[in-house]
């Protein structure tokens, strides 16, 4: 692997051969290998949301200023790590009628939309963040995980789109929780559009289920009658974790989760967080609450007793992963787009979401990737791109409000319940919340899940220990 200094040396030359022939905001394509790395389901401008009332069938605005009506040619990377810029054949009549809409708004305003992969994952905040203060961004917008945000936030690295014309973010089509994240007072730094992306929930085996005596559909049952809890979760897990051959080791585990989808399903479930935002808009340490810490206890409660089943030895970090593939465990805290990694299982599958705790009620945390714009865009270029980039993401003329959005998961699942119950509830009001945790540099999930997971702290430890380094950062945030 490249040292952190030969890689931004290398990003360097590139960009220093590049900016001569681009300024910020120009047409240049930067090419990329799309990589391996986790593919999110959001893409630009895909809003996801066939709820949204239909604009007109020519959804421009009634009167066009004259110098948006002919962009010039402008070319808009939307950057990401996982786009190949190709489109493969659409698959419903809605997806082609997509297409149709946004070849007609670029060929009618003269501009193009293309969304591509610039590197891989794990260097694409970087990329922005070199190439941004480079001044020659990759992208006129960048896809970032929640986790790239902090850092160029804290720089001042995002652009102000609460200052372009063409934004409104009052309309439907923005993905509501996502513009109440990235605003601090009147400043918006970044936008989603459509419904946020179903995250954290449990997926769990039907068939080890059946092994073990249940109703294979028993958790479904349970979230439909309201007793889905961590009671009836831990009884689950001690007739799960069996030990068929009687040497003394569980053949099968109840469960194996990546650390972070545990705790924060289990935080989330208690009605608690790791960061809050109070009403002045100032974040601050919220896990010092009695329901935090029993969050994080009940954690520690299933670990203990052996229902978690252990890393193998020498194995990857996502080693969770092929032990749910392979039937080595009956559940796993997971978000909804690991189910790509299930589709030739063996076994059948469901999903539910996580657990309510004594405190709170099934919730699910979302996370939805956002689109951000560099700071160093100009500002008529920056404001034709939010010209073009509010028309792309415009609803597709013609389709009405319904639960359209039912039809592309249905296929990924192995039954219907996972969607009209599960991935539907997760939509109902207060059933998915936003944290701001991406939001405050220099702390992070891990800082208290990863010892406490491994069992070498306590969850109090790790509270106290992290608590002067978080402050410290939240008043780097609170004072940007």
């Amino acid at each position: 692997m490249k040292k952190k200094g030969q890689k931004l040396a290398a990003i360097m030359m590139s960009l220093a051969m590049t900016a001569s022939m681009a300024a910020c905001g120009g047409e240049d394509e930067a090419s990329a290998d799309p990589t391996d790395a986790p593919k999110p389901t959001q893409e630009a401008g895909n809003t996801g949301d066939d709820s949204v009332e239909p604009t007109d069938p020519t959804p421009a605005p009634t009167e066009v200023p004259e110098k948006y009506k002919d962009l010039g040619g402008l070319e808009i990377i939307v950057a990401d790590w996982w786009s190949s810029g190709e489109e493969g054949e659409a698959k419903t009549e809605q997806e082609q009628a997509t297409r149709d809409y946004r070849k007609e708004i670029q060929a009618k305003y003269n501009f193009t939309i293309k969304q591509i992969a610039i590197g891989g994952w794990d260097d694409h905040q970087e990329s922005f963040v070199v190439s941004t203060m480079a001044n020659a961004p990759l992208g006129q917008l960048f896809m970032m995980d929640q986790g790239f945000i902090a850092k160029p936030l804290a720089n001042n690295l995002f652009y102000d789109l609460a200052t372009l014309e063409c934004f409104d973010f009052s309309e439907s089509k923005w993905n509501a929780a996502v513009i109440d994240q990235m605003t601090q007072g009147e400043h918006i730094y970044g936008m989603a559009s459509g419904k946020p992306e179903w995250r954290v929930g449990v997926f769990w085996n039907k068939r080890l289920f059946e092994d073990a005596g249940l109703d294979p559909d028993l958790p479904y049952d349970l979230q439909a009658s309201g007793e889905w809890t961590w009671e009836k979760f831990e009884d689950l897990c001690a007739k799960l974790t069996r030990d068929t051959n009687s040497d003394g080791i569980p053949d099968t585990y109840a469960m194996a989760s990546f650390s972070i989808d545990l705790f924060k399903a289990l935080v989330a479930c208690n009605n608690a967080e790791f960061i809050g935002r109070d009403a002045d808009g100032k974040y601050y340490n919220a896990t010092n609450t009695p329901e935090f810490l029993e969050a994080m206890q009940f954690g520690v409660k299933l670990i203990e007793n052996k229902y978690e089943m252990p890393a193998p030895e020498d194995s990857e970090w996502d080693w969770f992963i092929p032990a749910f593939h392979d039937a080595k465990v009956a559940m796993t805290f997971a978000e909804e787009h690991k189910v790509s990694f299930w589709a030739d299982m063996d076994d059948d599958f469901g999903y539910v979401m996580a657990p309510a705790g004594p405190k709170g009620q099934s919730t699910t945390v979302f996370a939805d990737n956002v689109v951000v714009m560099p700071v160093c865009m100009d500002t008529e270029t920056a404001n034709k791109i939010a010209f073009a980039y509010n028309l792309y993401t415009n609803p597709t003329p013609g389709y009405e409000a319904d639960d359209d959005w039912k039809t592309t998961v249905y296929e990924n699942f192995r039954d219907e319940r996972a969607v009209d119950e599960t991935l539907t509830l997760m939509y109902e009001e207060g059933r998915g919340v936003v944290w701001h945790m991406p939001m405050v540099y220099g702390a992070n999930y891990g800082d208290i899940i990863y010892n406490v997971y491994g069992l070498h702290n306590t969850p109090a430890e790790k509270i106290e220990e992290v608590a002067n380094a978080w402050q410290m950062a939240i008043d780097d945030s609170n004072n940007k």
